[in-house]
């Protein structure tokens, strides 16, 4: 059976993807939703080049939002924003996206590989098939590797993701949290911009009460610089599965 692996772009699922050793007959997917990190689409070359696996990459579109792609088309024809919530993100850019293109090559039924360690049991518990005929497997959980595990590997490699794991998916998602996304701005205050800019006209916000705009304001008010390395996401985020 055709077998998909995701692929996020992160240490994770990039590890998985190795260990899976993919053939010609297996999808290495990777669903782009255009607001991820420069450094994460570094990696991917990295890895594609390094690894010699190809990295197949699917980009939400829609005609209403003419040439634009991704998180940017999707706020654009929407008539609402998404949150944590409503994550309409997960289900427009990750899951519709990824089932159009694996129908586009006429792949229905396969074997589907989900990058949770062993140290994220619950994702594991909570996860729900998106797909009818599909066999959903955690091969990083069945072996019981775990973050740092995953860590101490990239240390032996030529290359890496560059990136704090803070960083990894959408660069500012809001499931991050605000206290997080203000630490990011202070560090990278250009990653607001388009953000900004797909709250404006809109009377929704991504974070209920507050707008990017504030947030980016009370990142340049602080002082103090925060270390990026050992924040968590304030809220869980299973966008890399499908």
């Amino acid at each position: 059976m055709k077998r998909v692996i995701n692929f996020s772009g992160g240490k994770t699922s990039a590890l998985m993807t190795i260990l899976l050793k993919p053939t010609e007959n297996d999808i290495v997917l990777f669903t782009d939703t255009g607001w991820e990190h420069p450094l994460t689409y570094k990696f991917i070359d990295d890895f594609e080049l390094f690894e010699g696996i190809k990295v197949h990459k699917a980009t939400y579109t829609n005609k209403k939002s003419g040439n634009k792609t991704g998180f940017e088309a999707m706020t654009e024809v929407k008539s609402f924003m998404p949150n944590r919530m409503n994550r309409l993100c997960t289900v427009e850019l990750k899951v519709m996206t990824a089932k159009r293109y694996l129908r586009s090559l006429g792949v229905q039924t396969f074997e589907n590989y989900i990058g949770f360690r062993y140290d994220e049991p619950v994702r594991v518990l909570r996860h729900k098939e998106q797909f009818k005929k599909v066999a959903t497997k955690f091969p990083l959980y069945d072996q019981g590797i775990t973050k740092e595990m995953v860590n101490q590997y990239w240390l032996t490699r030529q290359y890496t993701l560059e990136i704090p794991s803070i960083l990894g998916n959408c660069d500012l998602c809001f499931l991050k949290g605000k206290d997080n996304i203000i630490k990011i701005l202070q560090l990278y205050p250009e990653l607001a911009d388009k953000w900004i800019k797909a709250e404006e006209g809109k009377r929704e916000t991504f974070i209920q009460g507050i707008k990017y705009k504030d947030l980016l304001k009370i990142a340049q008010s602080q002082k103090s610089l925060f270390d990026l390395n050992d924040a968590l996401p304030a809220y869980n985020c299973s966008c890399t599965s499908i």
